[in-house]
């Protein structure tokens, strides 16, 4: 594991000149190494991170159904263009300019879920707020491992992974891959020997 910390120039948010970067590469069972980068101001709190493989992956979708209260301990490695799908729930969750990478488990993914419903709950619709605090409730219930439902990610990059053994991982088409969000990147990835 390595860490390195670097002031930079200016902050995007408040201007001033006390932005942090840092990054650690970690291994990850399952997936190999990542880097964790993060940047942080020490003057407003901004803050923006992200994961990324040290090495080229092909686009995947991972598959894993969460049927018992251990299964939300499961590893994910979530990357700022996976798309994540929960269909019993009726979740779906497509990357945005904002999106996030983190290394969490089921449980932390399913609160930060929660979190955003109750968010959205406070300026919803009476209908809305009731099918959300419905959804909040399924997702208290299957954390207590009292439901089941199958958690997809996919990830045009490849860079996102569900930990266990359990999950099912599957080679995305590019049908597939045009049809995700961020699916057609403005960049393309090369692994050459320089």
């Amino acid at each position: 594991m390595s860490h390195e910390g670097i002031e930079c120039d200016y902050c995007p948010s408040c201007n001033h000149k006390s932005l942090r970067v840092s990054n650690i590469i970690i291994s990850i069972p399952y997936f190999g190494e990542v880097i964790d980068f993060t940047i942080s101001c020490d003057s407003c709190g901004y803050k923006r991170s992200d994961i990324m493989p040290v090495e080229v992956k092909e686009p995947t979708r991972y598959s894993f159904h969460v049927e018992s209260a251990c299964d939300v301990s499961t590893r994910i490695v979530k990357s700022s263009t996976c798309t994540i799908k929960i269909p019993d729930l009726g979740i779906i969750i497509e990357p945005g300019p904002l999106s996030e990478g983190y290394i969490s488990n089921v449980e932390g993914l399913l609160n930060r879920i929660s979190s955003v419903i109750n968010m959205g709950m406070r300026m919803g619709k009476e209908e809305e707020k009731k099918n959300g605090q419905e959804i909040i409730e399924r997702i208290t219930k299957l954390i207590d491992g009292e439901e089941r439902v199958c958690i997809i990610f996919e990830d045009p990059l490849g860079f996102s992974a569900i930990a266990s053994d359990k999950a099912i991982k599957e080679s995305l088409s590019e049908e597939e891959v045009k049809n995700l969000k961020y699916g057609e990147p403005d960049f393309e990835i090369k692994s050459e020997n320089c």
